[in-house]
């Protein structure tokens, strides 16, 4: 199994305002602005990416910031499988189960909730068939989400730095 993705910020000019403040707790509120607003375009950059379908996927991204250890996580509640398999696409012939489609297909694993009428059946099926002889287009959710926090980064920055520079005029 891969390792997952993840980034480290380093922020310039972060050391010369800590110097300044004197007391590293008080950049503990700026910098967890910065690790939500990042989160949060990278929450909403996966949702638009992975749009589509029966919505399960995108109610499935989330974020979540961890204030003492000062970083943050955008996920997705899907199974690792299935996510890998929604970012990256399936080639011809690397078809899921029809019971992985009609999970899909009826937003739901549980059999029981199934509506199984020969329409449903069918259109199942056109999925399975169709998946297998021309494969499925990956959303590429991950790298989008991972690029737009990247391009939004330096703006975020700038904002947390000008922030701690007026907290430490006023000490």
């Amino acid at each position: 199994m891969s390792k997952r993705p993840s980034k480290t910020i380093n922020l310039e000019g972060f050391e010369e305002v800590m110097r300044k403040l004197g007391d590293p707790r008080l950049s503990q509120q700026p910098m967890e602005e910065l690790l939500t607003d990042a989160s949060k375009i990278g929450q909403s950059a996966a949702i638009k990416a992975i749009s589509g379908g029966t919505g399960i996927a995108e109610r499935s991204i989330n974020y979540k910031v961890f204030s003492r250890t000062m970083w943050a996580r955008v996920y997705t509640m899907i199974a690792r499988k299935r996510a890998m398999s929604i970012d990256r696409g399936r080639k011809p012939g690397d078809n899921p189960s029809i019971e992985e489609i009609a999970s899909w297909y009826f937003s739901t694993p549980f059999r029981r909730h199934w509506d199984m009428s020969r329409d449903n059946r069918s259109k199942v099926v056109q999925i399975w068939q169709a998946i297998k002889e021309h494969g499925a287009k990956g959303k590429n959710f991950i790298p989008v989400a991972r690029e737009e926090i990247e391009k939004e980064l330096p703006r975020l920055q700038q904002r947390v730095i000008q922030r701690l520079e007026e907290l430490a005029k006023r000490l």
